[in-house]
């Protein structure tokens, strides 16, 4: 008997390939031979064997796939709405911060814990400068835009008024210290427009 020859006629009747009486020739062999037919039902086997595990390792790795697909995408957009979330509330945060450091220094007397008040000393008829918006909006002024919070004295000025109402040429009286000095001036610089033609005025930072 060819193995060879067997190996290839059981391969082509499990798959079919056989003519009818082929088919039943081989079978009629089978009956009279056992190993013959041994040799089929194993190659038979050993087929159905093979396309089950196969059919199962297919499944298995379709399902592995799967559930890692779900486990990534659930990742992703997990940190993705994390991220979102995150973000949002840091803008919140820091509009707010901005809204109230808005309030904070357009506020008088928020922006610092000092307080500043200013009158005119003037002892002499020259000294006609007043606050073009009246004493009490440019005293507000000058408590909410002070930058000197731990100091206290009293700055005498004189400065002459320029044709837009802004002081110039400022020259120091008396004080009680340098920095008051210099603090006075620049309100005196930044502060609302004046009338008149020249001022003499007592700065106090209380």
């Amino acid at each position: 008997m060819n193995n060879n020859y067997h190996i290839i006629r059981i391969q082509q009747y499990l798959n079919g390939e056989l003519g009818e009486e082929e088919m039943y020739q081989l079978e009629r062999e089978a009956l009279d031979d056992p190993l013959l037919q041994d040799a089929i039902e194993g190659y038979r086997m050993q087929r159905e064997v093979s396309h089950r595990r196969l059919s199962l390792l297919q499944q298995r790795l379709a399902t592995r796939i799967e559930g890692q697909a779900k486990e990534r995408d659930a990742f992703f957009f997990g940190w993705q709405r994390l991220s979102v979330a995150a973000t949002a509330c840091v803008l919140m945060v820091l509009v707010l911060v901005l809204l109230w450091m808005r309030n904070y220094h357009l506020q008088p007397g928020l922006a610092s814990s000092a307080q500043v008040e200013a009158r005119s000393v003037a002892d002499d008829p020259v000294f006609n400068a007043v606050p073009a918006q009246g004493w009490e909006v440019w005293n507000a002024f000058l408590s909410s835009h002070t930058e000197i919070h731990a100091h206290t004295g009293e700055v005498v000025l004189v400065f002459n008024i320029d044709n837009q109402g802004r002081p110039v040429a400022i020259e120091e009286i008396s004080s009680t210290e340098d920095s008051l000095v210099r603090e006075a001036k620049r309100l005196l610089q930044a502060g609302p427009p004046w009338q008149g033609a020249r001022g003499k005025i007592l700065v106090s930072f209380k």
